[in-house]
C-alpha cells in the first residue's frame, strides 16, 4: 500500500512540476482518475462485465459532478464579490442552495444506479474508498505545497 502511495505521489509531483498548462492538467486528471478507478475496481472485486459498466457510469457521474462543483464555485465567488455591496445576495443564496440540492440529488441518483450492479457492501466500500482516496490526495498536495514554498523575500 505504501509503495502505491509513493508511486501516486511521484505521479502527482511529476505532473505538478512539468504540467502547468490546461492540457497537462487535464491529462493529469485523466491519469489520476485511471489510477483511482483501477484501485477502486480492484477493491470492489468486480468481474470484467461489471467493471466495464461501473467505469462507464462512474465517469459520467464524475463528469456531471465536476460541472456542478464548478457551478457551485462560481456561485461562491459571486457571493464573495457581492458581500460588501449586498447586491442580489438573496438570489445568489438561492442559487447556492439550488447547486447544493443538485449535487445531493446527483449523488443519491448515482448510489441508486449503483444498486443495480453492486451489493450494499460494495457500495459502502466505494464510499469509504472515495473518502480515504480524496483525503490522502489532499494530504499529499498540502505536503507538496509545504515542501515547495519559496522563502519570502521579506520576513517580519
Amino acid at each position: 500500500m505504501k509503495k502505491n502511495y509513493n508511486i501516486f505521489l511521484l505521479l502527482v509531483l511529476t505532473c505538478m512540476v512539468f504540467g502547468s498548462s490546461a492540457i497537462a492538467q487535464d491529462d493529469f486528471r485523466e491519469k489520476l482518475q485511471e489510477i483511482k478507478l483501477e484501485k477502486l475496481t480492484a477493491k470492489l472485486e468486480l468481474d470484467e462485465n461489471t467493471k466495464t459498466v461501473f467505469i462507464e457510469k462512474y465517469k459520467l457521474f464524475t463528469s456531471e459532478m465536476k460541472t456542478l462543483n464548478k457551478k457551485r464555485a462560481k456561485t461562491y465567488k459571486l457571493m464573495t464579490e457581492n458581500i460588501e455591496s449586498g447586491n442580489g445576495l438573496d438570489s445568489i443564496v438561492d442559487q447556492l442552495l439550488d447547486c447544493e440540492e443538485q449535487i445531493n440529488a446527483k449523488r443519491e441518483a448515482f448510489v441508486d444506479d449503483m444498486k443495480t450492479i453492486l451489493s450494499a457492501r460494495q457500495i459502502a466500500r466505494m464510499i469509504i474508498f472515495e473518502r480515504k482516496f480524496n483525503n490522502e490526495l489532499k494530504k499529499l498536495l498540502k505536503q507538496y505545497q509545504k515542501d515547495n514554498k519559496t522563502e519570502k523575500p521579506f520576513k517580519d
